[in-house]
């Protein structure tokens, strides 16, 4: 972990502007060290006065350590992940989130919300011992899914030996094809083509219908009878009704949904890039104890 102890000026500016219910924090001899992550450098005094605010206020990640990130960090905390929890507060002022942003970006980040989802059955790529496991929900109909689904399979790839990429449906009603594709998706992994049929209809997207998925499935080499008898199924209508019912209590409010560890990285808060991958690395690290 890198930390940086701020300069005479800005220890003074710190401690005027800490004077009114702002946090202080000696060490045992009495002198004031406030340590602050590099990324705090080159911030403007107006992201630097949000940023200090925000590490006042927000408690520190580790549950055995109730007390705010500043004081985390200045008094050397054994919590490890204060360091990243003070980076993720920086580049997320950075980004242009206001005060309540960061916060409730924090809240999502390092609160106590976390889902278990049951991956049994899912399509799956990586180790199921992976440290990170990012699920997304999506609907093959959904433009933004085409869009967002490939950074984040970039993502897992990139990560490959800390990364398990788990798919989920939620075919959306107001989609005409989005069922049948779903469907159709549920019985190419059957066949162990799960991964191929997803790419081929994301791609034809503004045309699927019965008969291009029909096309698509004949292109990819598969037994179309056993195709059409496992889209018919009730398995496949099991396994879509549960990945919705999991979603929904999850807290899906669109597609695509994904979650990275059981929290929900918020499209509304986060960007998937450069936001995704970021997520990613700083949850490996946190997973390695660094």
């Amino acid at each position: 972990m890198t930390f940086r102890t701020l300069s005479p000026l800005l220890l003074v500016s710190a401690l005027l502007a800490s004077a009114c219910g702002g946090s202080q924090h000696a060490d045992s001899g009495g002198a004031l060290q406030i340590q602050r992550p590099q990324e705090m450098d080159d911030l403007v005094p107006r992201e630097r006065e949000t940023v200090e605010r925000l590490l006042d206020e927000q408690i520190a990640p580790c549950p055995d350590q109730a007390v705010p990130i500043s004081t985390c960090l200045d008094e050397k905390r054994s919590c490890k992940a204060c360091e990243p929890a003070a980076r993720f507060i920086t580049e997320r002022v950075k980004a242009g989130l206001g005060r309540a942003d960061a916060a409730r970006a924090y809240e999502i980040r390092f609160g106590n919300k976390v889902t278990t989802v049951d991956v049994a059955g899912s399509p799956t790529k990586g180790s199921a011992t992976a440290p990170v496991t990012i699920m997304v929900w999506s609907d093959f109909e959904c433009p933004a899914c085409r869009r967002i689904v490939p950074i984040v399979e970039r993502v897992a790839a990139a990560h490959e030996n800390d990364v398990r990429l788990v798919h989920k449906f939620y075919p959306l009603p107001r989609h005409t094809h989005a069922e049948v594709a779903a469907r159709a998706a549920y019985a190419a992994q059957k066949q162990g083509r799960y991964w191929e049929m997803e790419h081929e209809l994301f791609e034809n997207q503004d045309k699927l219908g019965d008969a291009t998925i029909g096309e698509l499935a004949e292109e990819l080499g598969l037994d179309m009878g056993k195709l059409r008898a496992d889209m018919q199924s009730e398995a496949a209508t099991k396994t879509i009704e549960r990945d919705k019912a999991d979603a929904d209590r999850a807290g899906l409010m669109g597609t695509p949904f994904i979650l990275i560890n059981g929290r929900e990285f918020d499209l509304g808060l986060f960007k998937p890039e450069p936001d995704l991958d970021a997520w990613v690395s700083m949850e490996i690290e946190l997973a390695r104890g660094r």
